[in-house]
């Protein structure tokens, strides 16, 4: 690579470091691989499983480090570097599909998948600065992988107990090259001088996957709900579930103020792996803790064994250890909170010990939220200056950066779109899917008004916050309802979407009080009154009638926002009222967008670690994940284009109708999901049209989605893409007769003549691409 190649792929020093679209979609494969981490535990939880699977941990946690210091240390736009973040996302996918068995006959796969990524990605980086003073960095962290490699290789062929010794080995020597630089005989140890990070870049990442981690929790927990069923007791052990993972968020988040940005830039680089030591600890706590969520909803009454209540404490104490360790080495703070914390947990657990899991859930609630109150003490005056009101409306400084409650929110998303999926593969008659439609596009539509009450309203707001928490939970208990929503669960799903609309509205219209934006809270209040009657009547109806009413009820709430909530005599709301912040519903729709994604991810990943690693399967995975990088290219793609700029040029409209067109381009990510997860059950089988026909009915839907964002760019010659449209329609006959692989192959073809469109085309005045 000449000189000026290298230049390019290397960031330089003082350059801003966003995170890139990659990035956020390689922490939506940390969910799937926790998923499979929790559930494994779950299974057996003795001591020498959970040797084994904490060793698991480290080496899927050690991945996402490899990953982040990559985007960190080179410009993550670069081709190059998206393609060395694309092969370990890829390796960490697959080693956590093997991850059930990665201690039976799937090692090989593990150990594989792993070694590769590491001494993969330091080859192709060694090869691409060849001649640059770094280059010798790559020959050391090549020397150190492959060493470790060879004790993960030899472990994958030795029985279980020898494998644990030799892997438990390799994982402490790759843990341990980092810091002290990776030293080799002959060249010595990498300098500091090599091995620089950018504060904000890592911060904001190891934020990021910790909240994304706490998704794995809201996912764990309400899956069991929906699957064991959702009477009161275990809505009761929900709802604690939902609260640990919250106040999780909470002591996260404090004490407010300190600047991991700054300590990053100030102290020495290998500061940095300290803290990605810390928050792999508190990752750790999730994966126990989602464990324990499961046992606590499936079985919180009754006889206790000792286990269970071990793991329901020891969850919460490895995330206060790794916090204690994150302020106190990283920070050098002086701490009390979590060690004070882990010390009531520690000497209750003989009390404990007999209870039923919904009481241990209790104390333990109870004890994080002590540390959490305890961190709050004298900083509430300072966020309070001003009335509700106008803390409300506080206009925000940097509106495209989108707050740790709006990305928590989002992930809850994924539940419910990964309950949808599993609806249709249950049963893909017309009458069901029709039925999905409409309970996907009132969960949209949630999401939807939500988005636009953080854009609207200060998100920084703690008022706002533990509103938006509140709809969250009522968000996921109608995610639980959907696999009865037309039976009877019925009246739970249409009474918490009503609930949360009626609840926003009656929270917000008084909190206004005095602004002349109350008026427009109060219109959108009494139409969602409106549409609650069919809603609630529908929900004591058959299938049928229940279907067709709530189909009126959601085109009513979305019509009546396009139109601005028009009431008799007073027309419509002012379009000066209307106005939405560019910058960050854009930001907002791109984020969801991408966390939608995470629903092939892991609906394709189950099922490939549930259906068997042999070729055919394993060659219908690849295809399936190559698929939805195609995806995200194709949304994040033309360059130049500004969602932010059109939304604030044509408000208040263009961003109704990019949610309209965002909500299609979600039902189709939930369509090719379902495709996605058929092909891989039988990659093979020419008999069956279905996962053929889901798939290209998912893509064409996509494309079309796609295409009308397109129009509202007003992009040159926008029939280009609506050709790759015509073209699938036009194979699609013959494609319904071929493998299901072959049609997959044909079809990640059309994505690629997508992508290839919309890269050669700009929005009009856009910028060159850079």
């Amino acid at each position: 690579m000449a000189e000026a190649g290298i230049e390019r792929l290397l960031l330089k020093p003082k350059r801003p470091h966003e995170i890139s679209f990659l990035e956020l979609f390689f922490d939506l494969a940390i969910i799937f691989a926790l998923i499979q981490l929790s559930q494994r535990l779950l299974g057996d939880f003795d001591g020498t499983n959970s040797a084994q699977t904490l060793v698991l941990v480290a080496a899927i946690w050690w991945l996402w480090v490899a990953a982040v210091r990559t985007a960190d240390w080179f410009n993550p736009g670069a081709p190059f570097v998206q393609g060395v973040i694309t092969m370990v996302m890829f390796g960490g996918l697959v080693a956590a599909a093997a991850v059930p068995r990665a201690f039976g006959e799937h090692g090989l796969v593990f150990a594989g998948a792993y070694v590769t990524s590491h001494v993969g990605r330091h080859l192709a980086i060694f090869r691409a600065l060849r001649g640059h003073p770094l280059q010798a960095r790559s020959l050391r962290a090549i020397v150190w992988f492959s060493a470790a490699g060879v004790l993960w290789i030899i472990g994958a062929f030795l029985p279980a107990t020898p494998r644990l010794v030799l892997w438990s080995v390799a994982i402490v020597v790759d843990y341990a090259g980092v810091p002290i630089g990776w030293p080799v005989p002959g060249l010595g140890r990498v300098s500091n001088v090599h091995m620089p990070v950018r504060g904000s870049h890592l911060a904001e990442r190891h934020r990021q996957v910790f909240i994304v981690g706490l998704g794995e929790l809201i996912l764990a927990s309400g899956l069991t709900l929906s699957q064991d069923g959702t009477d009161l007791v275990r809505t009761v052990a929900f709802l604690l579930a939902f609260a640990i993972a919250v106040l999780m968020l909470w002591g996260y988040l404090l004490p407010h103020g300190l600047d991991l940005e700054g300590v990053l830039d100030r102290r020495p680089p290998p500061v940095a792996i300290l803290c990605s030591y810390a928050h792999g600890l508190m990752i750790a706590g999730i994966v126990v803790t989602a464990m324990a969520d499961d046992l606590l909803i499936g079985k919180p009454l009754g006889e206790t064994e000792p286990g269970w209540v071990v793991a329901m404490i020891a969850g919460p104490v490895l995330y206060l250890a790794g916090r204690a360790f994150f302020v106190a080495v990283v920070f050098q703070h002086r701490i009390w909170r979590a060690p004070v914390g882990m010390a009531i947990l520690a000497a209750l657990l003989p009390v404990l010990l007999d209870m039923p899991l919904l009481a241990v859930a209790g104390v333990v609630t109870a004890v994080l939220l002590g540390i959490v109150l305890s961190g709050n003490i004298g900083e509430s005056s300072t966020r309070r200056l001003g009335s509700l009101s106008e803390r409300l409306l506080r206009k925000r400084e940097h509106p495209e950066v989108i707050s740790f409650y709006e990305l928590f929110f989002d992930l809850a998303l994924i539940f419910a779109l990964v309950r949808l999926s599993q609806r249709l593969l249950n049963d893909l008659s017309l009458i069901n899917v029709a039925q999905t439609l409409v309970l996907l596009a009132a969960i949209w539509w949630i999401w939807v008004a939500t988005a636009w009450s953080t854009d609207w309203f200060n998100s920084d707001e703690p008022y706002l916050q533990r509103l938006v928490l509140g709809i969250m939970f009522a968000g996921l208990l109608m995610a639980a309802a959907v696999p009865g929503a037309y039976d009877d669960n019925g009246l739970l799903f249409a009474g918490a979407y009503v609930a949360i609309h009626l609840g926003r509205g009656l929270l917000i219209v008084p909190a206004l009080r005095g602004s002349p934006l109350q008026m427009r809270s109060a219109r959108v209040l009494i139409w969602f009154a409106v549409s609650a009657v069919p809603w609630l009547v529908g929900a004591f109806l058959p299938a049928g009638p229940r279907m067709l009413l709530w189909a009126v009820a959601i085109a009513l709430d979305g019509v009546i926002a396009f139109l601005g909530w028009p009431l008799p005599k007073l027309g419509s709301v002012p379009h000066s009222q209307l106005r939405v912040v560019g910058a960050h519903i854009a930001e907002r729709y791109r984020q969801i967008y991408i966390v939608a994604l995470g629903v092939p991810i892991i609906v394709t990943g189950l099922t490939y670690s549930d259906s068997g690693f042999d070729y055919a399967r394993t060659s219908a995975f690849v295809i399936t994940s190559v698929s939805t990088l195609l995806l995200l290219w194709v949304y994040v793609l033309p360059f130049g284009r500004n969602l932010g700029t059109l939304v604030d040029n044509n408000a208040p409209r263009a961003a109704v109708v990019t949610a309209y067109t965002h909500g299609i381009l979600v039902a189709a990510v939930v369509a090719i999901a379902v495709g996605d997860a058929m092909l891989i059950e039988q990659p093979l089988d020419g008999n069956r049209m279905a996962p053929s026909l889901v798939l290209i009915g998912g893509i064409a839907l996509h494309i079309v989605g796609r295409s009308m964002l397109t129009v509202e760019f007003g992009v040159r010659r926008p029939w280009r893409s609506v050709a790759a449209l015509l073209v699938l329609i036009g194979i699609a006959p013959g494609l319904l007769l071929a493998p299901p692989l072959v049609m997959a192959v044909v079809v990640n073809l059309v994505l690629l003549f997508v992508v290839l469109v919309y890269r050669s085309i700009k929005p009009r005045g856009s910028p060159a691409p850079t």
